[in-house]
């Protein structure tokens, strides 16, 4: 199921998409039906310039962040409430492959600062971190963000739902970034019942993004902007996905 999940995941997001629409093109073209090939071309290129834009993440992508903001800001870890742990989901180190004795960060690196500042703050006794093979580098982070490496807890797993699976708490904050938050909670409601949850993100990449953007450079393209859309993308289709069918 997890494979499939990677699969439909990638058919059904605008660059999979953009390929249905340019092999569709080719095979009308294949076929003599040289009008219709041609509006498909056209509607490929139109998909991928838009997802490619500042204009998606405004409408597509800031949406899922802007819910958990208080007053348009960040809110302290201090203002959050006392929980039985912080569970931080993976996805936001890179794994520990000899490269470095350091840890590695990714874009979503802020998790880890975000779970340290609550621990720090005293919000829970112990951090619950997840992910595959981030393990030793998560761990390193942690410890020189001054969490005592005595209170981490590691649970393998491969994605949110067998996350949700590991969590036997009561009531945890949970940490991941912003953009993921509406649906991290939905799928710990589902597979997580009776655990109290507290969605306490960071990285609030999209309203970054586009933060104060002049209005025409909406317009413009730009690689990494399309893939933060398109991680807009599949987060809206997991959330209507567990809105109609959980």
């Amino acid at each position: 199921m997890y494979y499939i999940n990677k699969i439909v995941g990638f058919l059904i997001s605008p660059l999979g998409i953009a390929i249905a629409l340019a092999l569709f093109a080719a095979v009308f073209a294949r076929l003599k039906r040289g009008r219709t090939a041609k509006w498909m071309w056209i509607s490929a290129a139109v998909w991928l310039w838009l997802w490619m834009t500042p204009l998606m993440t405004l409408l597509v992508g800031t949406p899922l962040e802007n819910g958990f903001l208080t007053e348009g800001k960040v809110p302290s870890a201090e203002s959050y409430p006392v929980a039985d742990a912080i569970v931080l989901l993976g996805g936001s180190m890179g794994s520990n492959d000899g490269l470095s004795s350091y840890a590695e960060m990714s874009a979503s690196a802020d998790r880890v600062w975000q779970a340290a500042r609550l621990w720090k703050a005293g919000k829970a006794p112990k951090i619950i971190a997840t992910g595959d093979g981030s393990r030793e580098s998560t761990l390193g982070l942690l410890i020189e963000f001054g969490v005592d490496g005595k209170c981490v807890e590691f649970i393998d797993a491969r994605n949110t739902e067998e996350e949700a699976k590991g969590i036997k708490e009561k009531k945890i904050l949970l940490v991941t970034s912003a953009w993921h938050a509406k649906r991290a909670r939905m799928m710990f409601e589902k597979y997580a019942p009776g655990v109290e949850v507290v969605s306490s993100p960071a990285d609030f990449e999209m309203n970054m993004m586009v933060g104060k953007t002049q209005w025409w450079k909406y317009f413009g393209v730009d690689p990494y902007t399309f893939h933060l859309n398109s991680v807009a993308f599949h987060e809206w289709v997991g959330i209507v996905g567990y809105a109609l069918f959980r």
